[in-house]
């Protein structure tokens, strides 16, 4: 889609159709790293991923990750400079009850256990309302994908395919998608695998983690 003069690939995604899941790592124990890894591990029902969040040398998650219900990387809760430690950065979510992103201070009062996180910042958008450091312009423009949570059954997966600030990105998800809560997964590096857009980005990466979402494999 094109939203005010840019350019997003935006997956939807309905989870009483389709799961998601948070990967980081393969069953050997190993970073999957890419796209074309992942799609290794995964298999046939694998339809869409997106890079989950920022990282550490050594492709550890910067905060926490939680893949199938196993806590990868704790909760972080320190400061530091960048993107992930503008306040309030979140968590973005996944149990039984459906999908939630939380501002990270309020993370652990909800009293949910996950069976998928990724933790990042900054939250692009929370209650309905844009992060108020964001200015519409700014200059620091580069290719930014993110996650928003419609509803509890209802998630979406944008990135952009043109460099944009991070007030265009987060009003995306605010005013064209109807996210009331957003979260900025990361920039510059970020991919996409969405074969049914006709994009697979095989060569983007390395990452620490994933989004994905898989969908029962069709018949030959």
């Amino acid at each position: 889609m094109t939203f005010t003069g840019t350019s997003y690939d935006v997956v939807t995604v309905d989870l009483d159709r389709a799961r998601v899941r948070a990967l980081t790592r393969d069953d050997a124990g190993r970073p999957i790293a890419s796209f074309a890894h992942l799609r290794e591990v995964v298999g046939r029902s694998l339809a869409v991923a997106t890079n989950a969040g920022i990282f550490e040398p050594g492709l550890v998650p910067t905060g926490l990750f939680v893949a199938d219900g196993r806590e990868m990387t704790p909760i972080n809760t320190t400061t530091g400079e960048g993107n992930f430690y503008l306040q309030p950065n979140g968590v973005f979510a996944i149990d039984d009850a459906g999908a939630w992103i939380s501002p990270t201070a309020a993370f652990r009062s909800v009293g949910r256990a996950p069976r998928q996180a990724t933790q990042s910042g900054p939250l692009l958008v929370s209650g309905g309302v844009i992060h108020a450091s964001f200015r519409s312009d700014s200059t620091s423009t580069v290719i930014r994908n993110g996650v928003g949570v419609v509803s509890p059954r209802r998630v979406v997966l944008a990135i952009s395919n043109e460099p944009v600030n991070l007030k265009t990105f987060a009003t995306l998800f605010l005013e064209r998608l109807e996210c009331d809560d957003a979260l900025y997964l990361d920039g510059a590096i970020s991919g996409m695998y969405a074969p049914s857009l006709g994009r697979e980005d095989l060569d983007r990466g390395p990452y620490a983690g994933f989004v994905v979402v898989e969908v029962a494999p069709q018949p030959d």
